[in-house]
């Protein structure tokens, strides 16, 4: 029995990191959702504000493969087209940070962080 559940586990696993229907967010996290056509931010907030020690989620779907960049974060994940990806972390650090996709250089958003 266990070496049957086993791949199994392991290929759900694989399935769920790979794109399909985004998550919800977690309990007490900010999410923000993007898409990018074109290279352009069509969908997303301009501005996300959020408090410092707050589980935050960058969520970008593109029609081109990219890179998301957190800025000051140092947060970054190599984006499918077609595929949501995100980046997960606690904004700790107070400030204003610039959001962007490294390869097309769209700016997605500004993330305020409280004090």
């Amino acid at each position: 029995m266990r070496r049957i559940l086993a791949p199994v586990l392991v290929a759900a696993l694989l399935v769920a990191g790979c794109g399909g229907p985004a998550a919800p967010p977690a309990a007490g996290e900010q999410l923000a959702r993007f898409t990018v056509q074109g290279g352009k931010r069509v969908a997303g907030p301009e501005r996300l504000e959020v408090a410092r020690g707050q589980a935050v989620r960058i969520e970008v779907t593109t029609d081109a493969d990219d890179e998301l960049h957190v800025h000051g974060y140092d947060e970054e994940v190599e984006l499918t087209a077609g595929k949501p990806g995100s980046v997960v972390f606690t904004a700790d650090v107070p400030g204003l940070f610039e959001v962007e996709l490294h390869h097309s250089g769209a700016k997605l958003t500004q993330l305020r962080v409280g004090a």
